[in-house]
């Protein structure tokens, strides 16, 4: 495209009505454009644009599927769980990560009899895990719903 090309085609897009009502609302917000832009240059300088964009494409990714209905309500009553157990899960995101990934795997769960629960008891992140149950079910049983 030849420069007399853009130049009469920024012309005609400038006799649009709408081009200058947007260009207008630009021009008298200009302070607020040009913080926009500094911020986002120094969101680029130190790496947490990087980071905004990569949470977005994570974002998308989960929505596209990995989080089912199903998961979501498995999740749901963990939190609420583990909030009657009184671990407040919202004050350690740690925790709230690590449930999600043990929630998210949990699809790829074989059958285990007698004979491989004993040899996953001597798996000491087994052995964590079932402390943490061990710990919420017994807060369950003192609540006075649960209590017959």
């Amino acid at each position: 495209m030849s420069s007399e090309d853009k130049l009469e085609k920024l012309i005609a897009a400038l006799e649009n009505e709408k081009v200058q009502d947007s260009l207008l609302r630009i021009v008298e917000r200009l302070d607020v454009v040009r913080d926009l832009v500094e911020t986002l240059f120094e969101f680029k300088r130190s790496g947490i644009l990087d980071d905004l964009v990569n949470l977005a494409a994570s974002v998308r990714f989960f929505t596209e599927g990995v989080l089912s209905k199903d998961f979501i309500e498995r999740l749901s009553r963990l939190q609420e769980v583990a909030l009657i157990a009184g671990t407040n899960l919202s004050m350690d995101p740690s925790k709230v990560d690590c449930i999600t990934y043990a929630l998210a795997s949990a699809n790829e769960v074989r059958p285990v009899g007698l004979m491989g629960l004993l040899s996953a008891l001597r798996d000491p992140e087994v052995q964590r895990g079932l402390g943490l149950l061990v710990a919420i079910l017994k807060r369950l049983g003192a609540c006075p719903s649960v209590q017959q």
